[in-house]
């Protein structure tokens, strides 16, 4: 799979025809997000408190509506049939965030999912995502995640350690989240975890595969947010998006074959 993933990449970038030139704001922005593995990236200025407020508020109707949605996993909800209900939050890609993303794959990209998660707060032991850990995909896999509440620590902002860290952890045999004796104290270190908080609508960007992070339980209210899993593209994401739309609900797990968008899984449980 790896391999089929690196002949995609060179295509994809062998075709790649940006549809605008970038800034040198977005070309640092890229290189950041690169040598970090994550970066914060505000709202787009489009995105009014109105339209943010709104968006706000069809998320709570929805998972209302479904009683919260489907069950991933202890605390972690997902809503069904999502991009169809809530399409306008595809406006959090905007023609900023296209150039960054652009500039760090130096290719175009696509969507291969999108989902709306709900995380309530867990009690007990936590659980899988609530885990340090390294999501098991192909490296060209990136995430964008936008809050759909204003998200602080105590509300279950997410916890990530940078790629140089990560790096090294899992030289030195960092793989299993639930094998981690000998990592403990350098996981539960402050100093080198970011808690990414931010007020609805921050977007924030990670390589999901290369840095070590992990999902916050919250210790009152909710979390709200949408999560976007691109890889590269030998077309624009946008006319990508509009043949695919249909499917990015379902789509789950990796995309195991990039020039045919064939998902590992489809359905919500994942």
């Amino acid at each position: 799979m790896n391999m089929k993933y690196a002949a995609y990449e060179g295509t994809a970038r062998r075709n790649w025809k940006p549809r605008i030139k970038p800034t040198a704001d977005q070309l640092a922005a890229a290189d950041r997000f690169k040598a970090d593995g994550f970066a914060a990236i505000p709202p787009p200025t489009r995105m009014t408190a109105e339209k943010l407020l709104a968006i706000k508020q069809a998320v709570d109707r929805r998972f209302e509506e479904q009683n919260n949605g489907y069950v991933v996993n202890y605390g972690m909800f997902r809503m069904i049939d999502g991009i169809e209900l809530i399409p306008e939050v595809i406006d959090f890609i905007d023609d900023d965030l296209e150039a960054i993303i652009e500039n760090y794959y130096g290719s175009h990209f696509k969507i291969f999912a999108v989902s709306f998660y709900r995380t309530l707060p867990t009690p007990d032991k936590p659980d899988s995502s609530f885990l340090w850990h390294l999501d098991n995909c192909p490296k060209q896999e990136i995430k964008l995640m936008v809050y759909l509440d204003d998200v602080v620590a105590e509300t279950g902002a997410l916890s990530v350690k940078d790629k140089p860290f990560s790096d090294g952890l899992r030289k030195e045999g960092f793989f299993d989240r639930r094998r981690i004796n000998r990592f403990v104290d350098r996981l539960g270190d402050t100093g080198t975890t970011r808690v990414l908080e931010g007020p609805t609508g921050t977007r924030l960007l990670f390589e999901n595969g290369a840095c070590i992070h992990k999902a916050t339980s919250p210790q009152r209210d909710h979390r709200d947010v949408v999560t976007f899993v691109l890889i590269p593209s030998d077309i624009p994401w946008r006319p990508h998006f509009a043949r695919s739309r249909n499917l990015l609900s379902t789509n789950a797990g990796i995309c195991i074959d990039p020039f045919r968008d064939q998902p590992e899984h489809v359905g919500y449980q994942y």
